[in-house]
């Protein structure tokens, strides 16, 4: 039952990926990729930025912090 499961988990997976894939096909990927297809407004860049700032903090900052300055820091 399981096996049956995740068989068909991968291929619900692949099929999404193979199709995406074709539908991409003609356009410039790169470009899109890096761009975001130049549609994210000012509000999305600002929360995504806030948003790996504070991901990076709590992440290597706040740990760091911590074993420099002891627990008082948290």
């Amino acid at each position: 039952m399981e096996i049956s499961a995740f068989v068909l988990y991968f291929v619900a997976v692949l099929a999404i990926g193979v199709f995406f894939y074709v539908k991409s096909k003609n356009k410039n990927n790169e470009e899109e990729y890096f761009l975001g297809g130049r549609s994210m407004g000012p509000w999305v860049t600002a929360l995504s930025a806030q948003a790996s700032d504070m991901s990076a903090w709590l992440l290597m900052g706040l740990p760091g912090s911590v074993l420099a300055f002891g627990l008082g820091k948290v």
